[in-house]
């Protein structure tokens, strides 16, 4: 879970935390595992594809000035996805040992149960040090969905000195499916640049300026927002409702739209960079999460820090973050919610104080304050 070339935002707030620590003058480095991909059950295809992964030899490169090692570990044909996690393990083994003489680390922090948990367990037992694990995977059940996971993972953050959700609804999840007593998880969430994401004064519109980020998927439940700006347009005609990003749901969405009528009423917007996020949610006046589940959710805390509310289903996630109503609205789960949200969102407009909303995000969840969180509990590792 980091960005790499081909998906630079893959797990962006693994490496902006990174970025944070090393700030503070933590030496934080990172390994992360690329897949080498078995292609066929031919067995000389598979010689050559064995011959090639242990000739690789792994070395440092940076992302974003932030030190990187990328290693590589076997799947695919007869090492299926509910086993990566012991070719996972066995990839990073083969690194450890240089790993360790050239940069003798005295935490590991895994980012995942199932796949960097049991290899930073691993890691953190050939090497003496404490583990600390923090989950992001949502639904979480995608981590315990056999016998097998459950166990990898379970073990994973049984053995980790200390554990870390992202969220109360996570931390829940974990305790649920892993059978775990209330101590053993703790909450830390995840974070943001407000350097990036602050309020800028946005142009005066006659309309009520609806922003939905994300990507085009089932779980998002874009289908649902769509439906109630249909309903909310009846009593409040202003209502206007961006989408900005991609996915495999493009299409059906913008079919959707022009079934309902409500092409002058919706607009698509690409795909952009952080920065290109933070201007769009600066020139609206709320933003709209519909997802029927968030393990943290981002655009809720990108959104208030840029000084924007929040109109979310209860998701989980957005509940931690949401907690006052000048932030927002958490609305049933439901299309009744959503509309009744969009109204009420709507009535507010106008009355929010920016200024506040990012302080309140600033002072709590800035990577800097999160990154502290964190080097007082790895002194509290390394001490103990």
């Amino acid at each position: 879970m980091y960005p790499r070339q081909q998906y630079p935002v893959g797990g962006i707030f693994v490496h902006e935390q990174v970025r944070a620590l090393r700030a503070r003058g933590i030496d934080a480095r990172v390994a992360t595992g690329d897949p080498c991909r078995i292609p066929t059950l031919d067995p000389q295809r598979i010689g050559a594809t064995l011959r090639a992964y242990y000739a690789q030899q792994p070395a440092w490169t940076t992302w974003d000035t932030v030190p990187v090692i990328h290693f590589p570990y076997l799947c695919g044909f007869l090492i299926r996805p509910t086993i990566h996690t012991l070719a996972y393990d066995h990839g990073f083994r083969r690194l450890i040992a240089h790993l360790r003489d050239v940069f003798p680390f005295d935490v590991v922090h895994a980012h995942t149960s199932f796949l960097d948990g049991a290899a930073g367990l691993m890691a953190a037992r050939a090497v003496g040090c404490p583990l600390l694990i923090t989950e992001h995977t949502g639904p979480f059940g995608l981590l315990t969905r056999n016998a097998f996971m459950r166990y990898r993972t379970r073990r994973s953050v049984k053995g980790a000195n200390r554990v870390f959700a992202v969220s109360s609804s996570l931390k829940q999840a974990m305790l649920d499916e892993l059978a775990l007593t209330p101590d053993r998880i703790d909450v830390l969430p995840n974070g943001v640049d407000p350097t990036v994401f602050h309020p800028v004064g946005g142009s005066a519109s006659e309309f009520i300026r609806v922003l939905w980020v994300g990507h085009y998927v089932e779980v998002k439940r874009v289908e649902h927002l769509v439906r109630a700006l249909a309903r909310a347009l009846q009593s409040r005609p202003r209502l206007r409702l961006s989408l900005l990003g991609d996915g495999p749901d493009r299409g059906k969405i913008g079919t959707l739209v022009a079934d309902l009528g409500l092409t002058a009423h919706v607009d698509f917007l690409p795909a952009t960079n952080r920065a290109g996020v933070a201007r769009a949610m600066c020139a609206h006046d709320f933003v709209a999460v519909s997802s029927a589940t968030e393990t943290f959710s981002l655009v809720t805390l990108e959104a208030l820090a840029c000084g924007v509310p929040v109109l979310s289903t209860a998701c989980g996630g957005p509940q931690d973050l949401i907690t006052q109503p000048c932030l927002g609205s958490i609305v049933s789960n439901d299309l009744e919610g959503l509309t009744s949200g969009l109204i009420d969102m709507a009535d507010r407009t106008g009355s929010g104080d920016a200024a506040r909303l990012h302080a309140y995000v600033r002072d709590r969840f800035s990577w800097d304050a999160i990154a502290g969180r964190l080097i007082d509990t790895y002194r509290g590792l390394s001490t103990s």
